[in-house]
């Protein structure tokens, strides 16, 4: 019996409502995650706000690279990603087969001070041979993306990211 990957967690307390939070997270002009992408320096990521739209980062010179699907939209409650990029041959690449999709579930809760922006991507397991390599690239990521996040909303904190028991 294999024992399925962990989820990757990570959460981070942005000052502002969940509303701007969401718009923020998904139009963030300047984003510095990632550095490096499937494109070589991503100049931006684009999410089509609807179910079934692309996911994917486009270069300074437009070059697109899709990373997956969305899968809900939910403003400003909620975001569902198919993350569809594997590294079963060593390199992270684009995988158009469903099935070798993980999940990335990004929700934005109010909270006194502003709004708690969680992610938790599981299904990791789909990647196949590259799951692992996608778990470690997800953990850094995700805080990366977060810590980004905040530092838009204006203020500079704190993320943590741990594996789900």
């Amino acid at each position: 019996m294999t024992r399925e990957l962990d989820a990757v967690t990570a959460e981070i307390e942005v000052p502002v409502d969940p509303a701007t939070a969401f718009d923020l997270y998904v139009t963030r002009p300047g984003r510095r995650h990632p550095a490096e992408g499937l494109s070589g320096a991503p100049a931006e990521i684009i999410y089509e706000p609807f179910p079934g739209g692309r996911w994917y980062e486009r270069s300074g010179g437009g070059r697109e690279c899709d990373w997956g699907r969305v899968v809900e939209w939910d403003p400003p409650h909620r975001l569902v990603l198919a993350w569809m990029v594997g590294a079963s041959t060593g390199e992270w690449a684009f995988d158009p087969d469903p099935a070798h999709a993980s999940r990335a579930e990004i929700t934005f809760d109010p909270t006194d001070r502003g709004t708690c922006v969680r992610v938790r991507h599981t299904g990791l397991d789909a990647h196949g041979s590259g799951a692992a390599a996608i778990r470690r690239g997800a953990s850094r990521g995700w805080v990366e993306d977060l810590e980004d996040l905040l530092l838009a909303a204006g203020r500079p904190g704190a993320t943590h990211s741990s594996p789900q028991e």
